[in-house]
């Protein structure tokens, strides 16, 4: 299946995107070179959602991430990781702030924790949103998220929610211009794209 195919399928009312993973489900290769046999597809539906993402696609997402998890933890390459947790982010389901506290702190490359923002953990939702949500849970890791929810809510990283919202936002979508450009060069054919 391609991307655009798996997109649809998982969007389909009633239909489980679990029966998608055997298509892009971390499969380590025995090629070092490559690490993963189905990074390629998964990076390409990743991509693919960047455009066009909802609550829709939310079991398709957290399918993706998982797998790109397995990925990290197993090959420590993580392609896919910080643009999967900007969906999540954008989404809003308080209930993936694990997912992210799990790749920005339990990764074992070094690069994930430090490329991750700490600042998504606000999920698109006040600080004190979140750490309600956290509190009122009874998962294991909550004592660790409490105290970098704390921690972040003692000394954010931006000046506020709104202000990391609208710089994530500008670092994967671009500004209006930037929009504006790259739909002008699709529009032309490679060779009049300077004039």
């Amino acid at each position: 299946m391609t991307a655009s195919e798996i997109i649809e399928k998982s969007r389909v009312n009633g239909f489980s995107a679990t029966t998608l993973t055997e298509h892009f489900g971390f499969n380590k290769s025995s090629d070092l070179g490559i690490a993963d046999e189905n990074l390629e597809l998964r990076t390409e539906i990743v991509d693919a959602l960047l455009i066009d993402f909802s609550n829709a696609d939310i079991e398709l997402i957290r399918l993706l991430f998982d797998e790109e998890l397995k990925c990290e933890l197993e090959t420590r390459r993580h392609d896919n990781l910080y643009q999967l947790s900007f969906y999540l982010y954008n989404l809003g389901n308080l209930g993936d702030v694990y997912r992210i506290y799990t790749a920005k702190f339990e990764a074992k490359n070094m690069d994930v924790g430090a490329t991750l923002d700490r600042s998504m953990l606000y999920m698109s939702h006040k600080i004190d949103e979140v750490i309600e949500f956290v509190e009122k849970d009874d998962s294991k890791k909550k004592t660790e998220l409490l105290n970098t929810l704390y921690s972040l809510k003692t000394n954010p990283d931006y000046e506020s929610e709104k202000s990391y919202k609208e710089f994530i936002n500008r670092y994967f979508r671009g500004t209006n211009e930037q929009n504006e450009f790259k739909e002008s060069i699709v529009q032309k054919k490679w060779w009049q794209i300077w004039k």
